[in-house]
């Protein structure tokens, strides 16, 4: 629609205070998308002019990532179908190339003619939805090493019990202890010891293949998900990788340390049917090795 009148430029002065945008979207009986009314916040926001998004709406639409398009496009209709409101959220490529996510929400009214015509406001909400991921992965993720959290590396344990269940085929999962922990702690403090807890993360993380999973289970322990294991021994060469990675020595601010393990591994179904079992065997045959002086790994001997 042409920008003219003085309802118009009022409309403009007002849309132009707008952190986002104002929009008339039309969809002809023939199916053909055209924007009626545009504010300047479009150039803001998608760096679209109005002008831009006047001669080619098919073009902003193109905009929309391809994994939503077809949901907004479903949610439009049907919303005008029954003319009532219409509110979601998507994402779009900017001009620029950032991937941004947009909130929108509209009016839909129908034509004589059949037209449908959408009145609403589009705005940016990224940082909305980047804060909103971080407080998803706070709940998920431990806060210190980034690894799963006790919870979160459980439900993952329960999915591969799930499909190895299924699939009739074996895991392994280890319960790892730091052996001389403490002494860190109570020679450099606690933020040396987060330090190391940190640093094994790491090593961990190296030792283990891409499929395989490790969380933090609480202080100074670890869980670790071995899948799709052929038969038990499978889980030897895993075991003496991580005690190689763990006794490697440790650079801390405050020292040289040097650390070892002591690993429990229970196998599914062998040692238990249920997640919590096979923690629970690990964690027994991990104490055994404590109770032997540490640094190495034993499997569990208790039936499932």
């Amino acid at each position: 629609m042409a920008k003219s009148g003085k309802i118009t430029d009022s409309l403009d002065q007002f849309a132009d205070l707008l952190p986002g945008f104002l929009y008339q979207l039309e969809r002809s009986p023939a199916g053909v998308f055209r924007y009626r009314y545009v504010s300047s916040g479009m150039q803001r926001i998608l760096g679209v002019s109005p002008a831009e998004a006047l001669a080619d709406a098919d073009g902003v639409l193109a905009m929309i990532h391809p994994d939503d398009i077809d949901r907004v496009i479903e949610e439009s209709m049907q919303t005008a179908a029954e003319l009532r409101p219409w509110r979601s959220e998507f994402r779009m490529r900017a001009r620029d190339g950032r991937l941004i996510w947009i909130e929108a929400q509209d009016l839909p009214v129908k034509e004589p003619d059949g037209t449908i015509l959408w009145s609403g406001y589009a705005n940016d909400v990224s940082e909305k939805k980047l804060l909103e991921q971080k407080i998803r992965d706070l709940a998920r993720f431990d806060g210190l090493t980034g690894l799963p959290n006790r919870q979160n590396f459980i439900d993952l344990v329960e999915n591969n019990l799930l499909r190895a269940r299924r699939n009739r085929s074996r895991f392994a999962l280890f319960f790892v202890d730091l052996d001389r922990f403490k002494p860190v702690n109570d020679s450099c403090g606690h933020a040396a010891g987060d330090e190391l807890l940190k640093a094994v993360a790491a090593r961990l993380r190296g030792a283990l293949r891409e499929s395989d999973i490790v969380g933090r289970f609480g202080g100074d322990e670890f869980l670790v998900l071995l899948p799709d294991i052929a038969q038990p021994a499978d889980a030897v060469g895993v075991a003496e990788k991580i005690g190689a990675a763990l006794d490697r020595t440790f650079e801390l601010p405050c020292g040289q340390f040097s650390i070892s393990s002591s690993i429990g591994i229970a196998i599914y179904p062998d040692n238990g049917r249920a997640v919590d079992r096979l923690i629970e065997n690990a964690d027994l045959a991990m104490y055994e090795v404590k109770k032997d002086g540490g640094g190495s790994y034993r499997f569990s001997v208790a039936a499932g």
